[in-house]
């Protein structure tokens, strides 16, 4: 029996002359006694069982015509959607606007997130591309694949703002408490290039220092490309991933490729700007860095070092996972018309 029902059968009995101890008696002690003490009270006091009205004072600044603007500019075109600029405008604190967005709108705020930009056509061609794939590779191929790629490693690493912060009482002790990221005006680098295979990752091949990467250069790579695919899969045949830098759609490199590769994704079927679709720059590029301790890492030869050892602890199962990934998101662009996978996971 609900509450309501309860109180109603209560008070009917009341109206009839009978006190709060028989009341409950006769509710088969449903309820406390001084439960229907307190109903009887708010029945003589008031003339019915309906809910007071909150004693707080009424809202003065959370109103509901502020809501609907927030409500409102959200849903807009407009680009002042944070706190700080809808509070300027609407004229209230951004604890306010807080807590409107977040109690009264239950939203949540995310930082943004940079991405690739898409240029022109790029959206019709990455579906195009995607189409092809999704068509020619099955899944059974990506254990005979090797996605490659180059990247820049400094010796100062990657800084993230929003996952380097530091609690402390004020701003000088934040600073001598790991608050403040040091970085050296010409940092020593180092290029790397990586292929990754079902099987494991490729021996790291470094570019020389301050060495420019040009087509000739990159005919280099290929033949080491090659020579640790043969190694990886114990085979001539299996397939090759690059992206579209321009060194990899030179003629000189697809033609070296169509001549040394049982399979490659050629020039016009990989997508424009799709950093998304290349297991290395989705997944594994980022655990290699985070692997690395660069507090330790002060010269280019220290960084060397620290990336062959991040790389060797690479775990296969690891590997497997994200590249297995790969169709998913195949499907997922061609699916939504070429548009970026934001928030995809491996």
């Amino acid at each position: 029996m609900k509450p309501k029902d309860l109180k109603d059968i209560a008070i009917s009995h009341y109206k009839k002359g009978k006190k709060a101890p028989e009341i409950a008696n006769l509710l088969a002690k449903k309820v406390h006694r001084a439960t229907v003490d307190r109903w009887i009270t708010t029945y003589k006091e008031s003339g019915s069982l309906s809910a007071k009205k909150s004693p707080g004072r009424p809202r003065s600044v959370r109103t509901k015509r502020l809501i609907n603007f927030v409500k409102n500019r959200l849903n807009s075109k407009n680009k002042r959607k944070s706190s700080r600029k809808m509070a300027k405008d609407f004229k209230s604190s951004r604890t306010t606007m807080q807590r409107i967005l977040k109690d009264d709108l239950s939203k949540t705020y995310y930082h943004q997130i940079p991405v690739q930009r898409l240029l022109g056509d790029d959206k019709v061609k990455r579906k195009k591309c995607c189409t092809w794939m999704r068509k020619t590779i099955k899944f059974e191929n990506l254990k005979k694949f090797m996605f490659t790629d180059e990247k820049i490693f400094t010796v100062d690493g990657y800084f993230n703002p929003k996952n380097n912060g530091v609690w402390a009482d004020d701003r000088s002790s934040a600073n001598m408490n790991g608050g403040v990221f040091g970085k050296q005006k010409y940092p020593a680098k180092v290029m790397v290039a990586l292929g990754a295979t079902w099987n494991g990752l490729t021996e790291p091949y470094f570019f020389e220092e301050k060495k420019r990467l040009n087509t000739q250069d990159y005919l280099e790579v290929l033949t080491v490309y090659k020579s640790e695919g043969n190694r990886l899969f114990k085979s001539t045949k299996w397939n090759f991933q690059q992206d579209g830098a321009p060194i990899h759609t030179s003629n000189q490199s697809q033609n070296w490729c169509k001549n040394n590769f049982a399979f490659f994704i050629p020039k016009d079927k990989w997508p424009p700007n799709s950093p998304e679709l290349n297991p290395l720059d989705y997944s594994i590029w980022n655990e290699i860095s985070n692997n690395i301790d660069y507090k330790n890492v002060t010269s280019r030869n220290d960084l060397i070092k620290k990336i062959k050892k991040s790389i060797s602890e690479i775990d296969i199962n690891y590997l497997r996972e994200v590249i297995g990934s790969f169709l998913r998101r195949v499907y997922s662009v061609e699916k939504n018309n070429g548009e970026l996978i934001i928030n995809e996971h491996s």
